[in-house]
């Protein structure tokens, strides 16, 4: 069925099990409808430069929703997406709902007017990762063509080559790994369920990327790898092993690490004025709460905030629970700041500790 708003041509698909039934079960909604929210309607303005579409293609998709409320309440909903996708601005880490459930508890459908809709669905909308546009422009015009062979393992003598000639080299490990020892000018994206969106927002499509894994991982390495090239990243073109990086990088005494400090000591050194605190959390979290003195830089803009910045201050940096942090946190050490830390446990912990929280009120 066309269910248009989020794009023009969007569709559902409505799902009858014919053995048992003669009526759907569910609704497959992709970006259409999300358990709590709904698919955002300012990407073809945003990520394909098509001007004044936002608030047409919201009215758009206003009047798609209340096509939807025609569907019988136990209709099952399978959407696209869950928590965490740029896709929305609020998706629930529910999986899947019922059309009942969301007519009464997603905000969508309790818009009074479609005046009001609109105004909701357009506010506050995250900025979109840079990978959306390239998915536009390959959705439209097809992709190169590719082989199918995955990375080849390469000796850690040819670091110095690579971070020389301008090679992106992404630490796969998990977060506490590489902060305790990682080779300079390497960032981390830890492989997992949000590896791909960050590595969207944080990795140049105009560089070979080059992987650091742990050793007997070659699953990690063609994960990573599948997973880049859905969203285009097509130049991953080799892996290093993680303790052979290690030991290439103690002899030129090149390995870092990035300590994580707890709350109450940075709450100390931040009444000195003696750190930088970085906040680097979404608008949303920040307006619900936020530590009084930080600095307010979302991951997404992180790199357009280091261009002009001394390298020598220290920072603290900090999101909700620590997985976000680790990556910024990687990438101002790859950057050359010298003084970075990251904060144990993240905001949540620094309310744990009952240290002073501000509002975007105070």
């Amino acid at each position: 069925i066309h269910t248009p708003g989020h794009t023009p041509e969007h569709l559902s698909f409505l799902i009858t099990d014919g053995a048992a039934a003669d009526q759907p079960i569910g609704i497959v909604t992709g970006d259409f409808v999300f358990v709590g929210d709904v698919g955002r309607p300012d990407l073809l303005e945003k990520t394909g430069n098509l001007t004044g579409t936002m608030e047409r293609s919201a009215r758009t998709l206003y009047r798609s929703l209340q096509r939807f409320r025609e569907h019988p309440e136990w209709t099952q909903i399978w959407p696209g997406h869950g928590a965490g996708s740029a896709c929305g601005k609020g998706l629930s880490a529910v999986p899947h709902s019922t059309v009942g459930y969301e007519l009464r508890f997603n905000w969508a459908f309790n818009a009074r007017t479609e005046e009001e809709f609109v105004l909701m669905v357009l506010a506050g909308q995250p900025d979109p990762p840079p990978y959306f546009a390239v998915m536009k422009r390959l959705n439209r015009d097809g992709g190169p063509l590719l082989d199918g062979r995955p990375p080849s393992r390469a000796p850690a003598a040819r670091l110095d080559a690579l971070l020389s000639n301008g090679a992106v080299v992404v630490d796969i490990r998990a977060a506490s790994d590489y902060a305790t020892a990682h080779v300079s000018g390497s960032i981390n994206i830890p492989l997992g369920r949000s590896f791909t969106g960050w590595a969207g927002w944080v990795l140049p499509y105009d560089r070979d990327i080059w992987l650091v894994a742990d050793e007997g991982c070659g699953s990690c390495v063609g994960d990573a790898w599948r997973a880049l090239r859905l969203i285009g990243l097509d130049r991953v073109t080799g892996f290093l092993e993680a303790g052979e990086v290690a030991q290439w990088g103690r002899e030129r005494r090149l390995m870092r690490d990035i300590s994580r400090v707890p709350p109450a000591e940075v709450a100390e050194r931040l009444d000195r004025e003696e750190v930088i605190l970085l906040d680097v959390r979404a608008q949303s979290e920040w307006n619900a709460g936020h530590v009084p003195g930080a600095m307010h830089v979302p991951l997404d803009l992180l790199s357009r905030w280091m261009r002009n910045r001394g390298r020598d201050s220290e920072i603290v940096v900090h999101c909700q629970t620590g997985a976000r942090s680790a990556i910024a946190a990687s990438l101002l050490d790859a950057e050359g700041f010298s003084q970075v830390r990251d904060l144990a446990g993240g905001f949540t912990a620094w309310r744990a500790a009952g240290l002073p929280v501000g509002t975007t009120d105070s």
